[in-house]
């Protein structure tokens, strides 16, 4: 009788603190994606690969926001994050970019594929340079909608900033 309830105790033990500790990881990781989804964040790690004309930039303000539910360990594969952020680029690097596609003034009430500056989110925006005019070219837009890291760019080639949006899914 006293070995099958400690065998009991045991049993429940091995599946309690499982459950407990996934519970608890499940908890960590919430909090971890959370805090991640409102941060800005600077790393200098964006490339001519995946925001060509870019050049060696001054600096990077953007933010990632997680998409799904990477928590929920019942959902199989990897999790899709969507990158917005605002790069300064130097001034010789922004006059090529703007020489090498058709940049046109945003139409009013445009819409586009990954969103688009009106829709930048709120933290980004203490970034923009005031009075910023952005533009946009379809003909960039087709170069960066495919590939890993598929997304968009709206230039203002005076202010020498760029303000993109990339997504892994």
């Amino acid at each position: 009788m006293q070995v099958s309830i400690g065998l009991t105790v045991l049993a429940l033990l091995a599946c309690g603190l499982p459950l407990a500790w996934q519970q608890r990881s499940d908890e960590s990781c919430d909090t971890s994606v959370d805090g991640a989804n409102e941060t800005v964040y600077t790393a200098h790690r964006w490339t001519e690969d995946q925001l060509p004309g870019i050049g060696d930039y001054l600096e990077v303000h953007y933010h990632v926001t997680v998409l799904g539910t990477p928590c929920d360990r019942n959902v199989p594969g990897p999790t899709d994050m969507r990158y917005e952020g605002l790069i300064r680029l130097r001034p010789a690097d922004a006059d090529e970019l703007a020489g090498e596609y058709d940049w046109k003034p945003l139409p009013s009430g445009a819409t586009f594929t990954f969103g688009a500056p009106d829709d930048m989110w709120p933290k980004l925006a203490p970034f923009a340079p005031a009075g910023t005019t952005w533009l946009h070219s379809e003909q960039y837009a087709q170069t960066t909608s495919t590939g890993p890291l598929p997304g968009d760019l709206f230039l203002s080639a005076d202010r020498a900033t760029a303000y993109f949006l990339l997504s892994t899914g």
